[in-house]
């Protein structure tokens, strides 16, 4: 890209187009259907080449610095505090609500009809749809008249398909969008004038928003999925957490990341322990491939039910589920200890804890896999070099886990530190990182 001061808007509307071209160019070669604005589109490229994305993420973020030209820098931030939280707050209400369901995929449904599905007000159902049309969430028939019906567009209706979709949306916004805007009031609080984020997770956004009592008295969000609820919706958190789970796993093809993890095979007969392994879904598809492994599914016992149904028969004598808190003494002997996309949520001294809570059942030689998301590496030539847009996506959720836990997202260095921290006998002997992909897979094994 040219210095700033080359960047023009038929500058930037030229590169555009030509990018456009080329992604256009690589996707039909490599037979990828392309999204378009019809509701029964694609709902994502779907390709696992490191290329395509990257084009993606080029042309992305070459579009937004022609909206920012195109708007100038006073403007561009006026639109963006105008109408982020708007945004944000309107599709969290129709997520909480579900106005997906209220509107059929093959018809329309009326104000009156969607009010009656969610139990709100008609004319705040007709505020919120407006405003969504306007994102390209729902479509009016005929807009701004009264007489108006609502029907799905290419952005909803993957909404109305997919509860994992809707459950990403539960965690992002519902769950984080609170803290996240107080964050400000805990940083004044517990941070202002130290050198350092408190290691406390007491002291986070998060426990400033829900510890008086008001939405909640919870601690930590893992205390808010396990309790929030009454009757027979308590822990309605922790099950969408596990089909959210499941679906981030999905988009994110971390099936294959599992696989590829570790060489299985040489196991031979062999017992693994998937640490917070929620439903299953990862023990399941490695018994499917390694008919040795014998797998224990340790997680909270509101996941036990979801674990039950989706145990395929033909594995239930190789893969079982047990109620496990994970900061307690691992009462399991395995040759091999999973651990995926949990840690990174938790500040140092939690970490160090789980790491240190698994000792007492481990053997010399026993292996801990560990896959996590991985921040940048300060001074990283290769981070510096990946698109803003790339860039955004990890330290957006850099921010997201300093509000909920006070915590960061670590580079590959620092959870090498982890685990020297946890004990020296752990030796870290494998790492592989992807940068484009946010997540690291790390080897340690206990010389105890």
């Amino acid at each position: 890209m040219a210095s700033s001061e080359e960047v023009t808007l038929n500058g930037l509307a030229t590169k555009i187009a030509e990018l456009a071209d080329t992604l256009t160019k690589t996707l039909k070669e490599n037979n990828v259907p392309l999204c378009t604005f019809d509701v029964d589109s694609p709902v994502s490229y779907d390709s696992p080449s490191p290329d395509i994305y990257m084009q993606r993420q080029t042309l992305i973020q070459t579009c937004m610095d022609l909206i920012y030209l195109a708007q100038g820098p006073r403007e561009s931030i006026f639109n963006y505090a105008h109408s982020a939280m708007p945004d944000a707050a309107c599709l969290n209400v129709l997520n909480y609500f579900n106005f997906w369901d209220a509107v059929p995929l093959d018809g329309t449904a009326s104000y009156a009809d969607i009010a009656k599905h969610t139990n709100l007000p008609e004319e705040v159902v007709k505020r919120f749809v407006r405003h969504a049309s306007t994102l390209r969430i729902f479509e009016e028939t005929e807009p701004g008249r009264s007489a108006s019906r609502v029907k799905h567009s290419f952005r909803s209706a993957p909404l109305a398909r997919s509860k994992g979709l809707r459950a990403l949306l539960t965690t992002t916004l519902e769950l984080s969008g609170g803290p996240l805007m107080a964050l400000h009031f805990a940083l004044e609080r517990y941070s202002q004038g130290k050198p350092a984020l408190p290691k406390n997770i007491d002291e986070t956004a998060f426990a400033l928003l829900y510890s008086g009592g008001q939405f909640g008295k919870f601690k930590n969000t893992w205390e808010m999925l396990e309790n929030d609820g009454e009757g027979e919706k308590k822990g309605w958190r922790q099950r969408e957490f596990t089909v959210f789970m499941d679906f981030l796993k999905e988009i994110f093809g971390l099936e294959g990341v599992v696989l590829n993890a570790y060489d299985w095979s040489a196991l031979g007969k062999a017992k693994v322990v998937d640490i917070g392994g929620s439903a299953g879904h990862d023990a399941f598809t490695l018994a499917k491939k390694f008919s040795d492994l014998e797998l224990v599914v340790q997680d909270l016992p509101q996941v036990a039910p979801v674990f039950e149904q989706n145990l395929p028969s033909d594995l239930a004598s190789r893969v079982s589920f047990m109620a496990h808190d994970m900061f307690q003494p691992q009462p399991v002997e395995a040759d091999v200890y999973l651990l995926k996309l949990i840690l990174h949520d938790w500040p140092d001294e939690e970490a160090v804890k789980l790491l240190r809570a698994q000792i007492p059942a481990l053997k010399p030689g026993a292996r801990v896999i560990f896959i996590e998301y991985v921040g940048a590496e300060e001074d990283s030539e290769d981070a510096n070099q990946l698109p803003r847009i790339v860039r955004g996506m990890g330290s957006a959720t850099d921010l997201r886990v300093m509000a909920l836990f006070n915590n960061r997202e670590r580079p590959v260095s620092a959870w090498k530190e982890i685990f020297k921290a946890a004990d020296e006998r752990f030796d870290v002997t494998s790492v592989k990182s992807n940068a484009v992909a946010f997540y690291a897979v790390v080897e340690a094994v206990w010389r105890g």
